[in-house]
C-alpha cells in the first residue's frame, strides 16, 4: 500500500466518522422535535378530556382551557415544517455517510488488490530468478 493510498483511506475514515456524528446529531434533533410533538398531543388530549368533564367549576376555566388548546395546536402546526426539515436532514446525512463508507470500501478493495498484485509480481519474479539461476 502506498503512502498516498493510506493517507487517502485515513482521510475518508475520518470523514465517515464525522458524517456518522452529524447523522447522530440530526437524529437527536429529530427525536427532540418528535418528543415535543408527542408532549403537545398529550396535553391537548388532557385539555379536551377536561373540557368534556362536567364539573361544577367547569365554566370558569373553559375559556382559559380553550385558549391553551389553541396555543398548543398553533405550536404543533409550527413543528410540522421543522419535523419535515429534520427528517430531510437525517436522510441527507445518512446518504452522505453511506457514500463515505462506499468510498472507504472501494479504497480498501483497491489497496488489497494492489497488495495482492505486488505479492504476485514478487512471487513471479522470485520464480523467474530461481529458474534463471538453475539454468545458469
Amino acid at each position: 500500500m502506498s503512502a498516498a493510498d493510506k493517507k487517502r483511506l485515513d482521510a475518508m475514515r475520518r470523514i465517515a466518522g464525522l458524517r456518522r456524528q452529524l447523522k447522530q446529531v440530526e437524529e437527536l434533533r429529530l427525536a427532540r422535535v418528535m418528543r415535543e410533538e408527542a408532549d403537545i398531543d398529550e396535553k391537548c388530549t388532557a385539555l379536551i378530556a377536561t373540557l368534556n368533564d362536567d364539573t361544577p367549576l367547569h365554566g370558569l376555566f373553559a375559556g382559559h382551557m380553550a385558549a391553551r388548546l389553541k396555543r398548543l395546536t398553533e405550536r404543533k402546526t409550527l413543528l410540522e415544517p421543522l419535523k419535515a426539515q429534520q427528517i430531510a436532514a437525517v436522510m441527507t446525512e445518512a446518504r452522505h455517510t453511506r457514500f463515505a463508507e462506499t468510498v472507504i470500501g472501494r479504497l480498501e478493495t483497491g489497496i488489497a488488490a494492489d497488495d495482492e498484485k505486488r505479492q504476485l509480481e514478487s512471487l513471479v519474479e522470485g520464480a523467474l530468478a530461481r529458474r534463471h539461476a538453475s539454468l545458469a
